[in-house]
């Protein structure tokens, strides 16, 4: 499986391949946004490329340029939800926003969790019981499925988490903005995924990678955008779409 994740800023060198040379990216699996990324630019990916799209929203949210068109239904659908707009209610353009929730696709279970740490109550922000609250919840659900996979004799599944904020004491910052929620250290330690793809976290360096290996999970700060490989249990990650041809 081969993913292309994206979050936090928007990459010239991506929109550049997407322009102009998409056949490069044609062993992209899915399209996975960490959050805080415009929804033009993600409908620019999709369109581009034509690949399933997964999500969690970020903590802020998405300025529209210009005057909205009244008469847009996409305008009309989206002024509908800032009327009635909850916390884990987040519009962005694409398929199927994670958070909260689980999707099971073959061998792998995707997850996700949206928003930050809360500190100032203006944006997508949550405790650390709100996002407890949720974390278990989706525990619950992962381990009923591997339950009813064990007794149906089927091979367990591996999962794949995708969070806005990181894991704390994992790529985080000490400022309450941006530290990781204890909860998902948690959820971690006791189910092992496979892959934690995070945002929220900026570098200096679009390029850079920032990657760690905890147990048997690889946790990848996707900043700008990623190329990732999941071959078995081997994973590799890239910011160059070369890694795609391996």
């Amino acid at each position: 499986m081969n993913i292309l994740a994206v979050t936090d800023t928007e990459s010239p060198a991506l929109e550049n391949i997407v322009s102009r040379s998409p056949e490069k990216l044609k062993n992209v699996s899915m399209i996975i946004s960490c959050g805080d990324l415009d929804s033009s630019y993600l409908e620019f990916l999709v369109d581009g490329l034509n690949r399933e799209f997964f999500f969690v929203c970020g903590n802020h949210s998405a300025k529209p340029s210009g005057e909205p068109d009244p008469d847009s239904p996409v305008e009309r659908m989206l002024e509908h939800m800032r009327k009635f707009h909850k916390k884990d209610s987040c519009y962005v353009a694409g398929q199927y926003d994670l958070h909260g929730r689980l999707v099971v696709l073959g061998q792998y279970i995707l997850v996700g969790f949206g928003g930050s740490g809360w500190y100032s109550g203006r944006g997508n922000e949550y405790s650390e019981a709100e996002m407890s609250r949720v974390v278990r919840k989706t525990a619950r659900k992962i381990k009923m499925l591997k339950f009813r996979d064990k007794i149906m004799g089927r091979r367990q599944k591996e999962i794949i988490v995708v969070s806005h904020a990181p894991i704390f004491q994992i790529h985080d910052r000490p400022d309450p903005c941006h530290r990781g929620f204890k909860c998902f250290l948690d959820f971690l330690n006791k189910l092992t995924p496979l892959l934690w793809l995070h945002g929220h976290i900026h570098l200096r360096d679009i390029n850079k990678n920032e990657i760690s290996v905890i147990g048997g999970t690889t946790i990848v700060n996707v900043f700008g955008h990623k190329f990732i490989t999941v071959n078995t249990n081997k994973i590799d990650v890239s910011s160059r779409a070369d890694i795609l041809d391996k």
